[in-house]
């Protein structure tokens, strides 16, 4: 597997007390995603390297932001198209936020997102990702 340490926060007030996996398996990945429900429970992270990692955070309402870095600089975010124009609140890393709709995508996406990143490393290309313009010096 590619993944080497899976981190899940657990908020506890404002105290995170969270756990972190080395070498988790399959079924520990997929737990720990479907357990994320936007309160407590706010962002799981597959780490390869200090620079390379994958976050899905959210989970209230089966709605989750994936992002994916392989160097620290450039974020890729998977994105469901078909979404309007809109934004929506959701709880990532403890902390609320408001985010483009098309990032809020379903349990789904995350978990092929997670599996094909878990595996081989990769962005699984059946799957629809942005780069993150927000973070990029001009």
């Amino acid at each position: 597997m590619f993944v080497s340490d899976l981190s899940v926060e657990k908020w506890n007030g404002n105290r995170n007390e969270g756990d972190l996996i080395e070498n988790p398996n399959w079924s520990q990945i997929e737990t720990a995603m479907r357990q994320l429900d936007g309160k407590s429970k706010t962002l799981v992270t597959l780490g390869a390297d200090d620079e390379t990692y994958m976050s899905i955070g959210g989970g209230n309402l089966g709605k989750y932001v994936v992002t994916a870095t392989f160097d620290n600089l450039n974020f890729h975010i998977l994105v469901d198209l078909s979404k309007p124009d809109e934004t929506e609140k959701l709880v990532v890393g403890g902390q609320e936020g408001i985010y483009p709709a098309k990032m809020c995508v379903d349990l789904l996406r995350c978990l092929l997102a997670a599996r094909t990143f878990t595996e081989s490393g990769e962005l699984d290309p059946l799957l629809s990702w942005e780069e993150d313009k927000s973070l990029v010096v001009a």
